[in-house]
């Protein structure tokens, strides 16, 4: 075979192998993805008493790896906290909806604040910024309660 035949051949090959990676690199992507290229999928609980008990159990995981410095890992609490906040609005009551849907609206500004705060490497914002979660969470169960909520 002629070089040229070869070069063409091997081309040929090259861009196939390159186009077929392309394209399960991107099939493989997940749907639901932070801007730090993490993904995040959070299992929401049937109840809002369970979710409840989860948005706590979140709140306290993601306490624990700020006040271990490990800033790296805020987002995934962060974001957890918020999802499980995103589904209250279809769970509780008609007349607490708009409530829920605020509180959503301001925890998922806070979650990002506590992944650029974090990703930063900023110890002291994202403390502040855990705080802030930590009471509009807080001020959201209260508001939510009451009256009541469906389970």
């Amino acid at each position: 075979m002629k070089k040229t035949t070869l070069v063409a051949i091997a081309l040929s090959a090259f861009i196939a192998f390159s186009t077929t990676q392309a394209q399960e690199t991107k099939e493989k992507k997940p749907a639901h993805e932070s801007g730090s290229g993490h993904s995040h999928f959070t299992k929401i609980p049937a109840t809002v008493e369970d979710i409840w008990k989860e948005i706590h159990k979140q709140l306290g995981k993601l306490a624990g790896v700020v006040a271990d410095k490990e800033l790296g890992e805020a987002h995934d609490h962060a974001f957890a906290v918020r999802d499980l906040v995103k589904a209250l609005p279809e769970k509780v009551p008609a007349e607490k909806k708009s409530d829920a849907e605020a509180g959503a609206k301001e925890i998922t500004k806070l979650a990002a604040d506590i992944d650029k705060s974090g990703a930063a490497g900023a110890q002291k914002a994202t403390e502040a910024n855990v705080k802030k979660l930590g009471k509009a969470i807080s001020a959201l169960q209260a508001k939510l309660k009451a009256d009541g909520i469906k389970k």
